[in-house]
């Protein structure tokens, strides 16, 4: 089983130290004597359960060594740390034929080649996709799906962002083209678009137009003779509050008074009744009110 925390240990040394391990010939750097490298390892891949991996710059007469099949095996050497015993450091490489870990896989079965084009092809590509992903070169594969599993989550979010943009964009009849700017222009002129009175405006309106309703029908009643000058306030109070059930009353209440108007209390009707004011004809067009409506039930009819 794989030691990722040894592994962890390994890779973090190694990103630290600014000069390349060495792959030397048969362990010769350990012995200090004359040591030639074979190669250089630039850079450690955590591949999990399949163990650490590098990119390796190889030198010519190791590359004809490895073609050829002199040499077959890799030999790393690993610093041990005292306090549990846990690999923590690479020190070095060696092209070996004779190797301390029986069954290693040659290196020619590992892909590792020199001059191997698309050993190297697969190595610059890897590289290119840490690079976008924003990963360091050792990182494992584990972080690269991490980190193409949050790019998907991403695109996704994106794809429902832009469906309710074309969405709203739609609904404002604006195109896909329309930017931000055009799109809250359009709202701010929906929240308070022109032509509309502003509502305290209406309420003023409708107050005076309520009022003018009450004293109205008040006065019909009065005429009427329905209602007796007592009855005035209470009258008035019921048809501020209750227009429509008022009408209703009057329908079917007797004739309390004798009709006239002196006596009933009401005032005799004005010239041109009938016939709304300025103000009364910017109200009646408000309220969607038609001349010949108002007539029938505020000016007395023809």
């Amino acid at each position: 089983m794989a030691d990722e925390l040894a592994y962890e240990e390994i890779m973090a040394h190694f990103a630290k130290e600014s000069n390349d391990v060495v792959i030397d010939y048969e362990h010769q750097t350990l012995e200090g004597t004359q040591a030639p490298a074979a190669g250089w390892i630039k850079t450690l891949i955590n591949k999990g359960d399949q163990g650490l991996w590098a990119r390796v710059e190889w030198t010519p007469r190791a590359s004809e060594y490895l073609a050829n099949k002199e040499y077959r095996y890799l030999s790393p050497v690993i610093w041990v740390r005292n306090s549990d015993k846990r690999a923590a450091i690479l020190h070095s490489a060696a092209l070996t034929n004779v190797p301390a870990i029986d069954g290693m896989v040659p290196l020619v079965n590992k892909g590792l080649v020199p001059n191997d084009e698309e050993d190297e092809k697969r190595m610059e590509f890897r590289l290119m996709v840490l690079k976008t992903l924003g990963l360091p070169d050792n990182a494992t594969d584990e972080q690269v799906s991490a980190a193409l599993q949050k790019m998907q989550d991403a695109a996704r979010r994106l794809e429902g962002l832009t469906t309710f943009k074309q969405d709203v964009l739609k609904t404002l009849e604006l195109d896909d083209n329309a930017t931000s700017d055009q799109a809250r222009g359009k709202i701010v002129s929906l929240k308070n678009p022109s032509g509309y009175v502003p509502v305290e405006q209406f309420n003023e309106l409708k107050k005076r137009l309520d009022l003018k309703d009450r004293d109205e029908l008040v006065q019909m009643a009065l005429k009427s003779g329905k209602v007796a000058p007592a009855q005035k306030d209470w009258a008035e109070q019921y048809a501020l509050k209750d227009p429509i059930g008022f009408k209703a009353f009057l329908e079917h209440a007797p004739v309390v008074v004798p009709v006239g108007t002196e006596i009933a209390g009401g005032d005799p009707p004005a010239s041109g009744v009938g016939k709304p004011d300025e103000m009364q004809i910017l109200v009646n067009k408000m309220l969607g009110i038609d001349d010949d409506a108002y007539k029938k039930f505020y000016g007395g009819g023809e």
